[in-house]
């Protein structure tokens, strides 16, 4: 069985730096530090690392500090759009926080993540196979998307 790690990090604009991590396993197994090699001790059984804008974001400031080469990566932020076109808005909703000053909870963003990731998941499965076949030949070799299509072991 493959495993995966769905993650988020709270980072500041300004420093750079890691001030939080969030990390859950799909056995329930939960993260939640700024201890970056406890993470990379957290991920170590992992085959995938799934985020939302964990491509541009995530990975930016956990590779500078821990070799991520051997993990593949999915990014729900891009697949949102893709199975979900009809929805407007293809950010986490942060309804956690209750001041917009507020840090965000990189574990709860972690688990929306994890969650978006299953509902695309089952939206591909259910799309058409025409459709699925079109989406695979444009996008496979697509960092944003490739990621996605390894998980599924999809080839068609």
């Amino acid at each position: 069985m493959k495993q995966i790690t769905f993650i988020d990090t709270e980072t500041g604009l300004k420093t750079n730096k890691i001030y939080d991590i969030g990390a859950i396993k799909v056995t329930g197994s939960v993260f939640h530090s700024n201890n970056i090699l406890r993470l990379h001790d957290f991920i170590k059984d992992t085959d995938f690392i799934c985020g939302h804008n964990i491509l541009e974001h995530d990975l930016q400031y956990l590779s500078e500090q821990i070799d991520l080469s051997k993990y593949t990566f999915i990014d729900t932020l891009f697949l949102s759009p893709l199975l979900f076109p009809a929805k407007p808005y293809h950010s986490l909703l942060k309804d956690d926080k209750l001041q917009t000053e507020e840090l965000n909870n990189p574990l709860n963003d972690a688990i929306k993540a994890k969650d978006l990731f299953f509902d695309e998941l089952a939206k591909f499965q259910q799309t058409d196979n025409i459709l699925k076949q079109i989406f695979y030949y444009l996008l496979n070799n697509k960092q944003q998307f490739s990621g996605f299509f390894q998980y599924l072991d999809y080839e068609k």
